[in-house]
């Protein structure tokens, strides 16, 4: 009976990782967590721009009720202002409030009366009032407008 053992040629078969397999799969892994890293800062710089459009549209609608009230109450209109941003918390410092982030210009239109024919206020005086509010950010100049209707 003949006992098989290593071929004749000295080849041997093994099983497992060399080292270099290992360190190739290291390097890929450590590609991908840098890739992933790399997304961190674009998500809190799109979360500061999403924070700031909402402060925006939150002083427009503050200002189109300010418009409205003065309307239906016979009350002067507003009048052009400013209002501070609120920057919030900074994300690297913790605790620290950011600062210098300019303000909110507000310019109100004064409800202009308009003519909706075809419509089921078409008899009702019926005005439009628009509030824009500007401010800059990253050096470009950026603006929200809201408007809304108010019969009278």
């Amino acid at each position: 009976m003949t006992i098989a053992g290593p071929s004749s040629k000295g080849v041997r078969t093994s099983r497992g990782f060399s080292l270099i397999e290992a360190l190739i799969a290291m390097v890929v892994l450590l590609l991908a967590v840098l890739a992933m890293l790399s997304v961190v800062p674009f998500g809190f710089t799109n979360v500061q721009t999403n924070s700031i459009d909402v402060q925006a549209v939150a002083v427009a609608q503050q200002a189109l009720d300010d418009e409205h009230n003065a309307l239906l109450h016979a009350l002067p209109m507003p009048a052009a202002t400013t209002v501070p941003i609120d920057p919030g918390q900074s994300y690297l410092a913790g605790a620290n409030q950011n600062s210098n982030y300019g303000s909110f210009t507000v310019t109100p239109d004064g409800c202009s009366s308009v003519q909706l024919i075809g419509s089921l206020l078409s008899g009702v005086n019926t005005y439009s009032c628009t509030a824009t509010v500007a401010w800059t950010e990253s050096g470009a100049a950026r603006q929200v407008t809201v408007q809304s209707y108010v019969t009278k």
